[in-house]
């Protein structure tokens, strides 16, 4: 299976084509999409996907989050999030039969004020790892022999690389409360580095990738790992997000 994630930028932005978002989709061909910061503009049911959607828009009407799966899967039920605006999940089912629960999300980014508009930068990213990581542990508690995924935006680079997006203690925290929900994180790979992502003709560097996809321990297989530009071969910004994507074979023990 296929699962892939991207960020599109607020869709419905009008320097973002959803048409030209849409195309890219087709392109990808994955069988679980995990869709963020995207709207209902964005409707995948023409190309035979059926949309998982978080119980509350966001305060631009949209949505922080979405889940959309293949035809031939089937949605078995969605389950409620600890903050059911910004992350969203469900239990779904493969063409084989297969279970997997699915958790699309935002962690918060650098400069969120919090409730108060008073935090200092990164100061709500990191209560906002702490409230998923909690939500995780409950759900997989819930539903305990169901294969765990998790994707979306989680607004720190992960690949070693320095002077990127978050800080050392934002990554390190991170890493400590998917290892104790026994998830891996697949996507952690330099893309540029490794040449998966070009250099940005506009501002002569290649990305260092936000967006991840996290699993269960010891259950998944990683066939590849993937991920796509947030441009255009004529160079037009499509997002402000690379995508990325992985190929997973699941144990037939794991269900």
């Amino acid at each position: 299976m296929r699962i892939a994630t991207w960020n599109l930028d607020h869709a419905s932005n009008s320097s973002r084509p959803i048409s030209a978002q849409i195309e890219q989709i087709r392109i990808i061909n994955a069988d679980v999409w995990i869709l963020t910061e995207t709207c209902e503009k964005v409707d995948l049911r023409e190309d035979g996907f059926s949309p998982v959607t978080p119980q509350h828009k966001n305060l631009y009407g949209k949505y922080w989050s979405t889940i959309w799966i293949k035809s031939g899967w089937t949605i078995n039920n969605q389950i409620s999030c600890y903050d059911n605006e910004t992350a969203v999940c469900a239990q779904i089912q493969s063409p084989s039969g297969n279970r997997v629960i699915v958790y699309g999300t935002i962690i918060t980014w650098r400069d969120d004020k919090g409730p108060n508009k008073t935090s200092p930068p990164w100061t709500e990213h990191m209560k906002s790892i702490i409230e998923h990581s909690t939500d995780w542990r409950t759900i997989q508690d819930s539903y305990p022999n169901i294969p765990f995924i998790v994707a979306g935006d989680f607004n720190q680079t992960r690949d070693g690389s320095t002077r990127t997006y978050g800080t050392n203690t934002c990554r390190e925290q991170l890493g400590a409360e998917l290892t104790k929900n026994k998830l891996s994180c697949l996507t952690t790979e330099n893309f540029g580095a490794t040449g998966k992502l070009r250099i940005d003709p506009a501002k002569g560097w290649a990305r260092n990738n936000i967006d991840h996809i996290c699993v269960s321990n010891k259950v998944f297989r990683t066939e590849y790992i993937g991920a796509w530009d947030h441009f255009t071969e004529e160079g037009k910004y499509l997002s402000d997000h690379n995508g990325v994507y992985v190929d997973l074979s699941l144990s037939e023990a794991a269900d």
